[in-house]
């Protein structure tokens, strides 16, 4: 049987060659992309982006609000532990003497170092026998203080900074000439805070203690200049005040015990050490922005002495040494700053809370009822 041959039309066979060709995928091509569709795509990867990078900081501020309020637990857990060790809260000062000339110098913080896993750097400070220590430079025992000493690795206390002692949001400087800066500050209650300029004063209206310049025994009323806790609206006083748990008669819950600071808003760049300057010693000095200089009597978050502030209520009152505005507690958390309460709890308090409230949070044994906040 003879096979037949079919033969295609030459146009036939083309259409089939051609068909064949566009539908093999190893041999697909196509155009590359125009300007405008390169262009619609890098729009839309940065609408995602200006979409994402907000919830993106909210995250990590997030997280950096979180670690603050874990520093001021542990704040919270080392005052308690160092009560029961020594039957008192550990005092800022001594004795109805000033700060600087008092020693040891040191503040609060540096007497509970061994509650906050410090107790070797604790132990390098010689508060017994501080004339068998080496001093900085213009530094002794008799006219210096234990933040001078030499410690083992070659530095001065007061230039060695702990973990805790830092809000990571705070962006004020860590270290300023020398001394570890710190992002919370002991509370002195509703006190009187008087201003270097007088009418740079406003918010002393608000306190409970020494509201007026005529009250009695003024000059210990004002900053707390006192001992005597009766003169004292806080849970710390300038010059030192010896406290229990039974002295906060208005409930450990309802009364602040430590805050939120900036240190770049309380103390002066071109000041000298002895005067306008006296507040930058960070945590370490018993006269310092991390001992006992914060009152309620400013309102949160008030800015005015802030370096580079955006925020200033009263322009000519921007100098630092106008205590009634650089006292008071502020933080870069957006809306508020963190307290720790007496009791141990940390509570985030909004700027907008109502003044005569805050004051009553910052008295401990004020006996007045406390509002909702």
């Amino acid at each position: 049987m003879m096979k037949t041959r079919i033969k295609l039309a030459p146009s036939t066979a083309r259409s089939r060659m051609s068909r064949s060709r566009v539908s093999h995928p190893c041999r697909d091509s196509r155009g590359a992309f125009t300007l405008i569709e390169l262009l619609v795509v890098i729009a839309i990867i940065a609408v995602l982006i200006s979409l994402l990078l907000p919830a993106v900081q909210q995250a990590r501020e997030a997280a950096r609000r979180s670690q603050c309020k874990n520093n001021l637990k542990q704040y919270g857990l080392a005052l308690h532990n160092y009560h029961e060790t020594y039957g008192c809260f550990a005092p800022s000062g001594l004795n109805n003497a000033h700060p600087n000339t008092q020693l040891p110098c040191v503040g609060w913080q540096v007497r509970i170092l061994p509650f906050i896993d410090q107790a070797a750097l604790y132990g390098q400070l010689n508060f017994g026998n501080p004339a068998s220590s080496t001093w900085e430079a213009g530094a002794s025992p008799a006219t210096g203080d234990v933040t001078h000493q030499i410690l083992s690795d070659g530095q001065a206390a007061r230039t060695h900074q702990i973990p805790i002692a830092r809000c990571p949001t705070d962006t004020s400087p860590e270290m300023f000439r020398g001394w570890a800066q710190a992002s919370y500050g002991g509370s002195i209650g509703s006190q009187r805070t008087d201003s270097s300029s007088t009418p740079c004063q406003p918010y002393n209206v608000f306190a409970e203690l020494g509201s007026s310049s005529t009250d009695a025994q003024v000059n210990a009323i004002v900053f707390g200049r006192s001992s005597n806790s009766a003169l004292v609206s806080g849970m710390f006083s300038y010059y030192g005040v010896v406290l229990t748990t039974d002295d906060v008669t208005d409930g450990t819950s309802n009364t602040i015990f430590v805050g939120e600071t900036l240190a770049n808003c309380s103390w002066n760049p071109a000041g000298s050490d002895v005067s306008t300057n006296h507040h930058r010693r960070g945590w370490w000095h018993g006269n310092s922005n991390g001992a006992a200089q914060c009152s309620t009597v400013t309102p949160i978050n008030d800015f005015t002495t802030c370096d580079n502030s955006t925020r200033i209520v009263n322009a000519a009152c921007t100098d630092p040494v106008n205590y009634n505005y650089s006292w008071g507690f502020k933080s870069m958390h957006v809306g508020g700053a963190q307290f720790l309460m007496v009791d141990g709890g940390v509570r985030f308090v909004s700027e907008n809370i109502d003044q005569t409230t805050y004051q009553r949070l910052g008295g401990r044994a004020d006996g007045k009822t406390l509002a909702e906040f």
